[in-house]
């Protein structure tokens, strides 16, 4: 079996062999290519027809989603754009109205801080009958016997 084998296997190469020696056949190459058109590649502005094609109303008509998706986010922008303004200017309104509150305050702090201070409530407390101490104030205390509860 094993010569049957071999013997097939040195046939098969000596066709391979014999193929191989033969004489290169002249294959006629192909004719030229014809040029033909390619179509236009999406993004590309290959001439003025397909600048044309694409503002017509069938390139219009083609690219509704498209021109669609563009409009509302020109709205959604414009939108954006015009809350943007308005919360700056009610920012500003307000940051305005609190520096002149934070003064009014500061005023007020300063008034009720001069008025009673020493010098100016004297006045006032003699209109009704008061004077000042002569005398430091002092503590007064009592004390008290301790008592012892033993009652039987």
């Amino acid at each position: 079996m094993s010569s049957n084998r071999l013997n097939s296997i040195a046939e098969s190469e000596a066709e391979v062999v014999a193929v191989q020696e033969e004489a290169p056949v002249a294959v006629a190459p192909d004719p030229a290519p014809q040029a033909t058109p390619r179509p236009s590649q999406p993004g590309r502005w290959s001439s003025w027809k397909d600048i044309v094609e694409r503002i017509s109303y069938q390139g219009i008509v083609r690219n509704m989603p498209y021109l669609m998706f563009l409009t509302l986010l020109c709205i959604l922008y414009i939108t954006n754009n015009n809350r943007a303004i308005s919360l700056t200017r009610n920012i500003n309104s307000k940051s305005k109205e609190l520096k002149e509150l934070r003064w009014r305050y500061m005023d007020i702090q300063s008034r009720l801080m001069y008025q009673t201070s020493e010098t100016q409530l004297i006045p006032k407390a003699a209109a009704i009958g008061l004077k000042p101490l002569d005398k430091p104030a002092f503590e007064i205390r009592v004390k008290v016997p301790a008592t012892t509860e033993k009652e039987d």
